[in-house]
């Protein structure tokens, strides 16, 4: 897959970090970091202690209702205190990673009755959410998975920093 320049330029990755992606993709082209993640991410978290105790005390960890009953996610459901508060109280902005879109259930369920699709293949989530679609990738047999979305600082370790299934770490 090559990517245009364009796509390197309007990339917002930390700003010191831009010649890191562009040697990864120019002399490796896809999967951008064989390696299985991006060198300024790491595995450790980058969500603070108090963020994600809020976000576990305020969120529920389900797979009833979706698709993909196999996938358990931590999500904003009716039983959860800010379902019902008013969008401004919340720390953070648009919550869409704590939603499973129904596109995102459908690509996932497809993933997971269609492993031969991603089996032994380098995957890039772009608009990952939830990070259900990641995790039906891995689920599937994927080598590598580069999840990505806007809101990385905020959600991805209730994803996969504490993941409900540690055997299915995913990078973001």
């Amino acid at each position: 897959m090559a990517l245009s320049p364009g796509w390197r330029v309007f990339a917002s990755f930390p700003m010191n970090h831009y010649f890191v992606l562009w040697k990864a993709v120019r002399s490796s082209g896809f999967p951008l970091f064989p390696w299985g993640h991006c060198p300024w991410r790491g595995t450790g978290s980058l969500l603070d202690p108090g963020m994600k105790a809020f976000l576990e005390e305020n969120t529920e960890v389900t797979s009833s209702g979706s698709l993909t009953p196999e996938i358990q996610l931590r999500l904003l459901t009716p039983r959860c205190k800010f379902w019902w508060e008013r969008a401004d109280l919340w720390p953070f902005r648009d919550p869409y990673w704590a939603i499973y879109w129904p596109g995102g259930q459908a690509l996932s369920r497809y993933l997971l009755d269609n492993p031969d699709a991603v089996r032994g293949k380098s995957v890039l989530d772009i608009g990952s959410g939830c990070g259900a679609t990641a995790i039906a990738a891995k689920m599937s047999g994927a080598l590598r998975i580069l999840a990505n979305d806007i809101d990385p600082s905020k959600t991805w370790d209730i994803v996969c920093g504490n993941p409900v299934r540690p055997d299915l770490m995913v990078h973001f």
